[in-house]
This record gives structure tokens, C-alpha cells and sequence, in this order.
């Protein structure tokens, strides 16, 4: 049986321009192969291994007279 544990999530609407400064932050905690995620209960340490696996898609939909655009990453890892 596996055990789930959500450590952080988040949903909200940034300009693009901080969305890409997420987007750095999660490459350097990549490089460094650790992020470090500040949560209710104190920060949180995650170690990312050598390898990953790496999913990414993108997505048009039409929608309500516009199209919808979606952008998709996953990253994931056994430790």
C-alpha cells in the first residue's frame, strides 16, 4: 500500500513574468538537485536523485469564443 503525502500546493494567477521566475527557481533547485519549500509547519527539504523523469505537453482548446492554452511539466522521481 502506498502512503500519499501532499507537501505543498499551490493555485493562483501571476503575471508571466513571475510564473517564469517560478520556473528559474525550480531549475536551480534541479541543478542543485534540492529544493527547499517553506510550509505552515517550517520548511520542508526535498533531494532530488541523479536521474529524473520528465513529462511535458502542450495544449490548445477551444473555448467560449478563445483558445485556451495549456502548458503542462511533470517531474518525478524515486528515492
Amino acid at each position: 500500500m502506498s502512503d500519499k503525502k501532499k507537501i505543498i500546493k499551490v493555485e493562483e494567477t501571476r503575471l508571466a513574468y513571475m510564473a517564469g521566475m517560478l520556473l528559474k527557481e525550480v531549475a536551480e533547485g534541479l541543478s542543485r538537485r534540492q529544493f527547499e519549500f517553506k510550509t505552515e509547519d517550517g520548511p520542508v527539504t526535498v533531494t532530488v536523485p541523479k536521474d529524473v523523469e520528465l513529462e511535458y505537453s502542450v495544449e490548445q482548446k477551444e473555448k467560449d469564443g478563445g483558445t485556451k492554452t495549456k502548458l503542462e511539466i511533470e517531474i518525478s522521481w524515486k528515492s
